[in-house]
């Protein structure tokens, strides 16, 4: 997870730094938060499922627990439109991955999840000095996830829905007039339900005590670019 933390406070810095000396930046005809921008990059999160982590635990064959909080991909992409000269709308889709491999004599064991998370974040401009801008917000969407789960002779695979929420802190940084480095670190609540597979059963069927849920938390930290027209 340091990596993550040396991200955000970076980003953190990067926003702080900006808001101090945005009083002597020189002013630009027309700011880039002022225009529609187009984002994209990736990033790394780590996150606590805590099910998923129970039920990793309970069918990998092996007494050794996992850690609670796993590192994943993420993949993001979207659009920001400025409505106001204060507030953005930021319209994102964000694709999630993360895994586990658990190896013991008897048999390798993989789980994976992917979420796909669609969201509508509202933004405030906290600071915009021209060739760097720093925005801070907060949104929500509804999410699809799925879970997969291979040991022994179990192979299947596990889907599920439900809201998500984000809170996010970006910084963007003037390559030229138009092309912009991406900063960003956010904290994600995810409340996807019960997972079921194709037949409508939760995994370890019968067996299990409880249904199983892809609800987790996490917090990320993001590198990529954004192109303001």
């Amino acid at each position: 997870m340091r990596p993550v933390i040396i991200c955000i406070v970076f980003v953190f810095l990067t926003a702080t730094c900006a808001a101090q000396t945005s009083s002597n930046a020189p002013e630009s005809s027309e700011v880039a938060a002022s225009r529609i921008g187009i984002l994209g990059g990736m990033g790394v999160s780590y996150v606590n499922a805590q099910d998923i982590v129970d039920r990793v635990n309970s069918s990998s064959g092996v007494a050794a627990r996992v850690a609670e909080f796993k590192a994943a991909i993420e993949f993001f992409g979207g659009i920001t439109i400025p409505v106001t000269p204060d507030w953005v709308l930021k319209l994102e889709y964000a694709y999630l991955l993360g895994s586990y491999t658990v190896n013991n004599s008897f048999f390798n064991s993989e789980f994976q999840f992917v979420v796909h998370m669609p969201m509508i974040i509202g933004q405030y401009v906290l600071v915009d000095g021209g060739v760097y801008n720093v925005k801070v917000g907060a949104g929500g969407g509804y999410h699809f996830g799925s879970y997969s789960e291979k040991f022994a002779t179990v192979d299947d695979r596990f889907s599920g829905k439900g809201l998500g929420a984000v809170m996010d802190l970006e910084a963007n940084t003037a390559f030229g007039e138009s092309f912009y480095a991406y900063l960003g670190a956010n904290l994600r609540w995810e409340f996807i339900g019960d997972l079921t597979n194709a037949s409508g059963k939760s995994p370890g069927g019968v067996a299990a005590s409880s249904a199983t849920t892809l609800q987790f938390f996490s917090i990320g930290a993001r590198l990529g670019f954004t192109f303001y027209l």
